[in-house]
């Protein structure tokens, strides 16, 4: 099942997009089933029981949008927590050490980036002025639908609602302007929470559709030269360790996002380094996830 949000930005609706590239609002859908019209995180964290009633209804559906013609916003609009699983791919470890198997951190590292960062997968993401860094991260966010805390691995599954594309957008500059100061100097949050740095979409695949999500192949273009080829099995922690060992100090909530890490081929590690600017059209694919296709845009400050 593909869940999807649609219509103005901030405001958008909750529906479920069928192969024939229609959109099944849900308000009215479980409304007709007995239900209040929820929020995308409330559909979220009773995903395991609703959905076999969705499916169930969504033959009888009289109600569709064409989402061609509408704008599709980010699948969970409003994420509590957007989490950030720092040097999670070997290869991107490496060609940041330049180097062959680079030492990977002792534990996973824990990064935040603020929740309205979010924007939809064919919106805009804006280049702030203070950047001329500006560089891309292909990676697949795990939508947290059951919260909870000191989470097994064994049970991480059971806490998880789907799968998505997600962009961990990066200013490269901001974050180590400083660091040949003092490793502490580091901005990291800085640089991954400018406005517009969470491209998302272009809709959330729950968890059955993705029977393995460490076998699946990242790829990334920029204006149409690929960047990115990899695939998920290059994480260091898998889906489940990251549940695991980011909910030993974070309660999860439904709607939470985790963004898994990338893998070789960012801009600040092509010879010579190459950066977003306005013009320049990103297009991100996952097997099984669908594309993201985001334009930049530099910020006009009047």
């Amino acid at each position: 099942m593909k869940i999807v949000s649609y219509g103005a930005v901030r405001a958008e609706a909750p529906g479920i997009l069928l192969d024939n590239g229609q959109i099944v609002p849900l308000g009215p859908l479980l409304v007709s089933q007995g239900f209040t019209n929820l929020s995308t995180n409330d559909i979220i964290s009773m995903l395991d029981f609703l959905q076999p009633i969705i499916e169930a209804a969504l033959p009888e559906a009289t109600e569709t949008v064409t989402a061609s013609e509408v704008r599709l916003g980010p699948p969970v609009p409003n994420p509590p927590k957007i989490i950030v699983a720092g040097g999670n791919y070997q290869s991107h470890v490496d060609e940041a050490a330049g180097k062959k198997n680079a030492p990977s951190p002792s534990e996973p590292l824990l990064i935040f980036k603020p929740s309205n960062t979010v924007i939809g997968p064919y919106d805009a993401l804006v280049r702030p002025q203070q950047t001329q860094q500006l560089d891309y991260e292909t990676e697949i966010a795990v939508v947290i639908g059951r919260g909870g805390f000191r989470i097994s691995r064994e049970d991480a599954y059971q806490h998880i609602a789907g799968y998505m594309i997600c962009n961990d957008v990066t200013a490269r500059d901001m974050a180590f302007k400083d660091m040949a100061l003092h490793p502490m100097f580091s901005q990291i949050t800085r640089a991954k929470g400018i406005p517009t740095g969470a491209p998302t979409g272009p809709w959330l695949v729950t968890k059955d559709e993705i029977p393995d999500p460490h076998n699946l192949d990242l790829r990334c273009w920029v204006n149409g030269d690929l960047r990115q080829v990899g695939n998920s099995s290059e994480m260091i922690v898998d889906i489940p360790g990251l549940i695991e060992d980011f909910s030993k100090v974070i309660e999860f909530q439904p709607g939470d996002m985790i963004m898994t890490g990338t893998t070789t081929g960012c801009g600040a590690f092509q010879d010579p380094p190459v950066f977003l600017f306005e013009g320049d059209v990103v297009r991100m694919e996952i097997s099984g996830l669908g594309v993201l296709e985001t334009p930049i845009r530099d910020e006009k400050i009047r």
